[in-house]
């Protein structure tokens, strides 16, 4: 099996067309390709960015734990608290191999992986000054979100 089909975008509708590519976001937004352009914010085909093999399977197995998980809270039925505290714990699974795979791409692109912020929260408005992991001030040049920080490769 090709392993880009893992994460290959079903249609060119919400793809990339930068011209250059200088940075990424992961994100689930219910699609097949959680690898989005820091620019446009479109999906990225991760064959154009030349990925290896390690790199398409350290996104996907993040991305299908991640879309679990989602999916689990999503339905507001009786996992919905459990997945939630699961994809707000940021030093549980899904986080660290997310803030993984961001680690493992920034060594070709800055990466960042977005953090999961429920919608329905009072607090989802209120701007986020400081990295949730760390701590330190969030660079607050970005296209979608509060701020990345380039240390922990997160974007809140």
């Amino acid at each position: 099996m090709n392993a880009y089909l893992k994460l290959r975008p079903w249609t060119d509708i919400e793809s990339c067309q930068c011209a250059e590519v200088t940075g990424l976001v992961l994100v689930d937004c219910l699609t097949d390709n959680p690898i989005h352009c820091a620019t446009c914010k479109n999906e990225v085909d991760p064959e154009r960015l030349g990925l290896t093999v390690e790199e398409v399977e350290a996104v996907a197995a993040w991305h299908s734990v991640n879309r679990g998980l989602y999916a689990l809270w999503l339905d507001s039925g009786e996992y919905e608290a459990w997945a939630k505290a699961r994809l707000l714990d940021l030093s549980g699974q899904v986080n660290q191999k997310g803030m993984e795979a961001a680690k493992m791409l920034s060594a070709r692109l800055p990466t960042f992986v977005r953090l999961f912020r429920d919608c329905m929260d009072d607090e989802y408005e209120t701007p986020v000054d400081d990295c949730p992991v760390c701590g330190k001030p969030l660079d607050q040049d970005v296209n979608m979100g509060w701020g990345k920080c380039p240390q922990c490769h997160v974007l809140v």
